[in-house]
């Protein structure tokens, strides 16, 4: 099942950031039974031979993978996309006109003007003709709506033909309220709600970053769909601490 079928069934669908870029953990959580996993390349150091490394471990799983770039950069976008992930998130979408530039960087003619050419995700050239042909609707365009901009044009945004679901950018848009040491103002939830119930009058999938189970569920209730359920370095931290903490208690 595609990544956009799985946004198409209406139910929530979990995913995992990854910032380290290790192949094998990227295959090794894809196995365990995340809906999708978020590659991080807009705030790591990763390079392309290291997003294709991890989208090669996670193929022949269940496990869909997305790559988000560091801009909404034409020649960018269409290296990574070349790497083959089911979908890719484009950071600080704040316009109409940022929208119809990334679908424009992403989409294959007539929607886009994606270049044509030979990596992995046409098979190096053995898929070269079927991928050309269903790419525009198998493989995910999301936005990153994460500054006030974004939710003040958020309904310009959501009517850009080719867009698949946005994800809400809490730090980033609390940055720019001036709210980054003041996380817990409600007015950045505020904020964060005018995005949501504006994808649900518009029919479009909104994802969020989850921090526990329990935020997650709470999400979900509220009808956010693409939900991350933490990051692997924050898993880590936490898991390894804890192991930590407890053998050293008297």
């Amino acid at each position: 099942m595609h990544f956009k079928e799985k946004l198409a069934s209406g139910n929530p669908v979990y995913g995992l950031t990854l910032t380290i870029g290790n192949p094998q953990l990227a295959e090794l959580v894809a196995h365990i039974g995340f809906d999708w996993l978020w590659i991080e390349a807009e705030h790591t150091s990763m390079s392309l031979e290291t997003i294709q490394a991890q989208l090669q471990a996670v193929s022949g799983t269940q496990t869909q993978a997305i790559v988000r770039v560091d801009c909404n950069d034409q020649t960018i976008i269409k290296r990574v996309l070349d790497t083959g992930p089911d979908g890719i998130i484009i950071p600080s979408v704040n316009s109409k006109e940022d929208a119809e530039k990334a679908i424009r960087f992403t989409k294959y003619p007539p929607l886009g003007e994606r270049g044509i050419g030979l990596a992995r995700a046409q098979g190096y050239g053995l898929n070269l003709g079927n991928y050309i042909k269903t790419a525009n609707d198998n493989v995910a365009t999301i936005f990153m709506i994460e500054h006030i901009a974004a939710v003040q044009n958020i309904h310009d945004i959501l009517q850009v033909e080719g867009l698949d679901a946005v994800i809400v950018g809490s730090l980033d848009l609390a940055g720019s309220m001036n709210l980054q040491n003041d996380l817990g103002n409600p007015a950045i939830e505020a904020e964060v709600q005018k995005v949501l119930q504006a994808c649900k009058d518009a029919g479009i999938p909104c994802g969020t970053f989850a921090g526990d189970p329990n935020q997650a569920k709470a999400r979900i209730k509220e009808g956010f769909r693409l939900v991350t359920l933490g990051a692997d370095v924050l898993i880590l931290a936490s898991a390894t601490k804890n192991l930590l903490d407890t053998v050293k208690q008297n």
